[in-house]
This record gives structure tokens, sequence and C-alpha cells, in this order.
């Protein structure tokens, strides 16, 4: 059974500069930890190693809509069922970041409340290395406006 969690996100940076670090799927790993490893392929396809609830497994995933710097659409094309989206909105100096994710993984439970816990800690992680880098380039700080949902 698929199950779409959702968390959503105030980070202090502008959505051009939020946009190009979602669009490194590569990276992923460094905050989505059931994305363990990403290797990309080209412009548009990637492996990707999950791991999640015990299972582990090695998919490809592409890029399927990318409308910079507004959303990005990502989904396997193989193997275990995943997709996934983030929708970004400008808000003064920062952004708002929704990220949507399914995944349908036969003989794993999803823990609902758990697994909509472990994606807003996904987007706490990706807040703080992005805002991170920015204060290491210079870039201005703006109010935290964080809201789990």
């Amino acid at each position: 059974m698929t199950r779409t969690l959702m968390a959503r996100i105030h980070v202090a940076a502008p959505i051009d500069e939020t946009y190009r670090q979602w669009a490194q799927v590569e990276a992923f790993p460094r905050f989505i930890d059931t994305v363990t490893a990403v290797r990309r392929i080209d412009d548009v396809r990637s492996r990707w190693t999950i791991s999640v609830g015990g299972f582990v497994d090695d998919i490809y995933v592409d890029v399927v809509e990318q409308v910079a710097p507004d959303r990005l659409v990502w989904q396997s094309t193989d193997g275990v069922v995943h997709n996934g989206r983030v929708e970004l909105a400008p808000e003064g100096a920062g952004t708002w970041v929704t990220l949507r994710m399914a995944w349908d993984i036969e003989g794993v439970a999803d823990g609902s409340e758990m697994a909509d816990a472990h994606l807003q800690r996904a987007l706490e992680g990706f807040k703080s290395g992005l805002e991170a880098d920015a204060l290491a380039t210079g870039g201005d700080a703006v109010e935290d406006r964080s809201l789990a949902s």
C-alpha cells in the first residue's frame, strides 16, 4: 500500500538557491536518511540505494518534472515504487519548502506518525545545511518560520 508523506518548513535562503540545492539529487543522503547513496547517471536518471524499515535496495529514479525555481518531481522506474515532489514558494528573503514522498515497499510497515516525523527531520537537516552554507558564504539569514505538519 502506497502512503504519501508530507512535511513543510521555512528556510532562510532565497528560492533560487533553495532550488539549486534540491536539484542536486546526489546530495539527498546528507539529509534524507532512507536514501543512503545516489549516483547521478545523466541529467534525468540516477541510481539510489534506499534503506527503509530494514529493507535495502537499489532503484533507478528519474526526474520527471523540473520547473525552476518552483518544483522538482521524481519517481522510481524499477523495483520499489517511490515518488517525491518538492515545491518551493518565496516569502520575503526566505522560502517555504513542501516535501511529499511516497513509498510502497511490500512487507514494510510505514508507522504513519513516525514516517511524517521522519520526513520533517529530513527537511530540518536540509534547512540546517542550506542555512549554514549561506552564512559561510556571506548570505543573509532571514527570520526562522519553521512549521511542522
